[in-house]
């Protein structure tokens, strides 16, 4: 009473190379990456990553100076297709489209990062885990499906999903795991294991990992 009460605290703001912080870290059950007090979330915290890297800066050491030459590189893409054809009264479409769903375990965080362990702790406990729960509606979008790849259109018109494909991110080293689970039932739906390349070959480089999808569909397609 009698003194000035604060009734709304929005963080401490702040700038890394002239250009505003923003981090919008969900608390749980969306993420939980407040929860753990990630330093990743704040400015006043966070230790470098992507809010680094915006266009044209360059990060380098102390006594390292920017070059001056412009790396040039070609991307060359090849699509395959196939002809559509559309439905009949007695045979349905070729093709359905295929909706894509979009969250991050991070929680719009983008980053995070991995807190180091205590030295007195065996390396083979030094596992790390970060935890989301989210539903489908959290990543429906209602807007024209040609507009945007994550549109859906007209999000009144479904009754439930078919999951055909389900593709994680991470980045090595520090990946391990991820798993994609039922929280009404506890079932597993997916889980990924990446597998490190071994040799000099194609889709098999050392030094270099791959995340092999869950896929979902009918027998006719094996």
């Amino acid at each position: 009473l009698n003194s000035p009460t604060c009734i709304c605290n929005g963080g401490i703001k702040g700038t890394i190379n002239g250009i505003p912080f923003h981090k919008d870290c969900l608390p749980e059950p969306k993420g939980d990456l407040v929860q753990q007090k990630n330093p990743t979330c704040w400015v006043e915290t966070y230790q470098g990553g992507l809010s680094c890297c915006h266009h044209q800066n360059i990060l380098l050491d102390k006594d390292q100076t920017p070059p001056e030459e412009l790396l040039t590189y070609h991307m060359k893409f090849r699509f395959y297709f196939q002809p559509y054809t559309e439905a009949t009264p007695t045979k349905p479409a070729s093709h359905t489209n295929l909706l894509r769903m979009y969250y991050q375990t991070e929680a719009n965080a983008g980053e995070y990062d991995i807190p180091k362990c205590s030295s007195t702790t065996p390396s083979e406990d030094c596992v790390h885990e970060i935890t989301a729960h989210f539903q489908v509606k959290d990543m429906m979008r209602e807007c024209p499906l040609r507009k945007d790849p994550s549109c859906w259109g007209n999000t009144t018109g479904y009754e439930g999903i078919n999951l055909i494909y389900a593709g994680g991110h991470c980045h090595a080293p520090s990946c391990i795991s991820m798993e994609l689970y039922n929280a009404d039932t506890g079932m597993l739906l997916c889980s990924h294991y990446p597998v490190y390349g071994k040799t000099h070959e194609v889709f098999d480089e050392l030094g270099y990992l791959a995340l092999p999808p869950c896929l979902w569909g009918p027998d006719t397609e094996g």
